[in-house]
């Protein structure tokens, strides 16, 4: 089975399960405070069913296409909520069932429908396959819906102008576990122009290097996306150099547009990004000439940490710096080595 076909229909799955939210009542999505795995960035984080859901279905769905990865697809979301272990089950009935224990029953329905639908029914361009691929030394990292808050409010109805739905994506990529390179990688942007999806992908293996036809188009636009809560001296430091900086909700998101040559980076000076975010951004990125690399030390990421690991200890400590366009590295590198003297 190609791996990126996989992938694609993968982060599909995810897709329908966050917009089956917006056919019941948006009061009835289950909300829960993360406590040990929450982002240190916000004062509180969450999770909803619809991001328990969409990673079990995910990772069910790449490992019935791909057994060997059985034990190597790693999400962000524990799947505990509410007290109860969200998992995919044998028959819609079954899977409605369970999340009936914590969810009215219409919503329940629309939610399982949407997880064990099929969404091979997508029309996805031709694709190559990836030569020599060895799958045992392959994992997978899922971010089922990165962007919860603009998912949240979105699906209730008061985000802000700029925020909400539009800004989550579904994020997926896989890696080589003998080196933690990234090698290939998915984006879906479940809500890209009201219920209409963009997906883009791109392949970082060894020489093999493409991607999907929506992306690629550098702009040669001078902005740096960094959030809200970035360094003010570092924020300065760019804009006094003649740097448009903005800032757009969702890591996801700022690398999404990134590769799409909206933004000729994306820079985090702190560890408030995790494997999950950056994995299949990175592999698309590469896949157009560029890289992520640490802000510390500009050194690439790297994925295949240990599976025992406490959540936080997933974080990119050191911060990322994301490009596609290696002359714009160099200003770039220029400025963060300055600032990190």
């Amino acid at each position: 089975m190609h791996l990126v076909e996989t992938l694609i229909y993968a982060s599909e799955k995810a897709a329908r399960i966050a917009r089956s939210c917006c056919r019941g009542r948006g009061e009835s999505l289950l909300v829960s405070e993360k406590e040990s795995d929450a982002n240190p960035r916000f004062d509180k984080d969450f999770k909803t069913i619809a991001d328990v859901l969409a990673q079990e279905s995910a990772k069910a769905f790449i490992v019935s296409r791909i057994p060997e990865l059985a034990n190597n697809v790693r999400g962000e979301e524990c799947a505990e909520i509410g007290g109860i272990t969200i998992s995919l089950k044998e028959t819609e009935d079954e899977t409605v069932a369970l999340l009936k224990l914590i969810l009215p029953e219409e919503t329940a329905r629309y939610m399982a429908e949407a997880a064990h639908g099929d969404v091979t029914d997508i029309q996805i361009e031709s694709l190559q396959e990836l030569l020599n691929l060895d799958y045992s030394d392959l994992g997978v990292w899922i971010d089922p819906i990165d962007g919860t808050a603009e998912f949240i409010s979105g699906i209730h109805g008061n985000a802000e102008s700029g925020h909400g739905l539009p800004c989550v994506t579904v994020l997926i990529g896989a890696y080589l576990k003998s080196t933690g390179e990234p090698i290939a990688g998915v984006i879906n942007q479940p809500f890209f122009n009201g219920s209409k999806v963009k997906i883009v992908w791109g392949v970082n293996y060894g020489d093999q290097k493409y991607y999907s036809s929506n992306i690629g188009n550098d702009q040669g636009k001078k902005v740096i996306l960094m959030s809200s809560s970035e360094n003010p001296a570092v924020i300065n430091e760019f804009r006094n150099l003649g740097w448009e900086i903005d800032s757009v909700p969702g890591a996801g998101h700022k690398l999404l547009k990134v590769a799409s040559g909206e933004a000729s980076a994306y820079i985090v000076s702190k560890g408030t990004t995790f494997k999950w975010d950056t994995c299949g951004p990175h592999s698309i990125i590469c896949a157009l000439g560029g890289n992520i690399l640490s802000y510390k030390g500009l050194s690439p990421l790297q994925y295949n940490d240990p599976n025992d690991l406490d959540t936080q200890e997933y974080c990119n400590k050191d911060g990322i710096v994301a490009f596609t366009n290696n002359d714009i590295l160099k200003e770039i590198k220029e400025i963060v080595c300055k600032l990190n003297a």
